[in-house]
């Protein structure tokens, strides 16, 4: 029987979970504490949440959640820390990523995207994709890219008829 506290935690954990935008489930082991406070103030600063939760209680929010985690390939086992975005699902996965460059000792194990579980793998994938607003400037410039061009070869056409009348006005 559950304790009134633990009964707490997971009705806390599950109002978060509601309300993030992203969630990752991460192996922190190895890491010391003025390194994992390294990390949980990077993770704030992108507007994230980190937190370390028995993997009971982590297996109980999401039992009674809208998120399902997969049965057949992926189990909460050792110690376990739950990051959850509340604005831009990758910007968190980024700081993850690239914390874990520094320190090999975390290992991301999966977590949710868009409501869809995915496994360290492909969230590497997603965290290696550039940002909203980089992807955002490539497309403007692919768009403004044959207008520039156009402007440009009239531009160009309008400069040598100018030349060819100044030429022939001089004569």
């Amino acid at each position: 029987m559950p304790s009134e506290k633990k009964n707490q935690i997971v009705k806390n954990l599950k109002e978060k979970l509601a309300k993030a935008k992203g969630i990752v489930l991460a192996d922190y082991q190895g890491l010391s504490v003025p390194e994992v406070e390294a990390l949980r103030k990077q993770l704030k600063e992108s507007k994230a949440d980190y937190q370390v939760v028995k993997n009971t209680l982590l297996g109980l929010t999401f039992k009674n959640s809208n998120f399902q985690l997969p049965t057949s390939n992926f189990q909460l086992a050792g110690p376990t820390a739950i990051i959850l975005s509340h604005e831009d699902e990758t910007k968190p996965l980024k700081v993850l990523y690239d914390f874990a460059k520094e320190h090999p000792a975390i290992e991301v194990k999966g977590g949710f995207f868009e409501g869809v579980w995915l496994l360290g793998e492909k969230l590497k994938e997603i965290a290696s994709l550039p940002s909203r607003e980089v992807l955002l400037a490539k497309v403007v410039g692919m768009i403004q890219s044959p207008i520039v061009r156009f402007v440009g070869a009239t531009k160009n056409n309008q400069i040598g008829l100018v030349r060819v009348l100044q030429a022939k006005g001089s004569r």
